[in-house]
């Protein structure tokens, strides 16, 4: 019992001196941002009826992990991929439903399957970061189709320019799946949703998908579509007028996705 006790004791002092440590190591000269809390949450989706949060119990541990600057391009995509396929599931799960019988091994069941065949989905994808989201997206829907809308950011006045879209001729009688990991000012995804609309898609018929957003950004997006769906891992509290990063952020998802910037590089960006 008492080398239970000493193994404990020393497990213990172990998780203490590392925290120590990580606080010692911490520059002060950055600032330590704090994420919304539950009410905070709760107003942002009582203003947005349209608006879902994933439960962060989902999401805080992966998160956690691909806001490190510490994290490698293995780790990062990786995670990203987890918390993308939540998003993809919760995006599918809110696609109208059909109510039929089929069979079990042991009896009849009422089963509730979405209405649209693979081919009447469609993931569209703001270039370059938005195709994170296709591998997992396409595992969950072998037969949907797909779509690409090139927006470049620029980086002085975060407006952006239109330069390519490639999007199936019948998009506008399919169910579409937007994507890009961040929403910040909102510039792009209110291009990329304008094309769609002069495409004819229907503002109820695009679910927007981003793993992190700001209240900002997701007003944008509402004052304009007021009827489409977004869905977002986490709401982000700050966005860094100077920069129109989110902060506390994740930095340049395309280039830690993608691998594109190095470690060092990576860590020279957030200061």
């Amino acid at each position: 019992m008492f080398k239970n006790l000493l193994r404990t004791g020393v497990t213990l002092s172990l998780f203490n001196t590392t925290y120590v440590l990580c606080k010692s190591n911490r520059d002060e000269k950055l600032p330590h941002y704090h994420f919304l809390n539950e009410q905070d949450l709760n107003k942002v989706l009582k203003k947005h009826q349209n608006l879902s949060i994933i439960d962060r119990s989902y999401t805080e541990h992966i998160l956690s992990i691909i806001r490190d600057v510490e994290t490698d391009t293995v780790e990062f995509r990786k995670n990203s991929d987890r918390l993308i396929r939540i998003l993809i599931e919760q995006a599918i799960s809110q696609i109208e439903k059909k109510k039929h019988i089929k069979q079990s091994p042991l009896g009849y069941y009422d089963a509730h399957e979405v209405k649209f065949e693979d081919e009447e989905i469609c993931f569209v994808s703001i270039l370059r970061s938005g195709n994170a989201f296709l591998f997992e997206g396409l595992k969950a829907v072998s037969g949907a189709s797909i779509g690409q809308i090139l927006i470049q950011r620029n980086e002085d006045t975060a407006l952006p320019s239109y330069l390519f879209q490639k999007l199936p001729a019948n998009i506008k009688d399919q169910q579409v799946i937007l994507m890009d990991p961040m929403l910040a000012t909102g510039n792009s995804a209110t291009l990329a949703l304008r094309i769609l609309k002069n495409q004819g898609v229907k503002q109820e018929n695009i679910t927007f998908l981003t793993l992190v957003s700001c209240e900002q950004g997701i007003e944008k997006l509402f004052r304009e579509f007021p009827k489409m769906k977004i869905i977002t891992a986490q709401v982000d509290p700050i966005l860094l007028k100077d920069f129109n990063y989110l902060a506390p952020g994740i930095g340049n998802f395309g280039d830690r996705y993608f691998g594109t910037v190095k470690r060092s590089q990576q860590s020279a960006q957030q200061q």
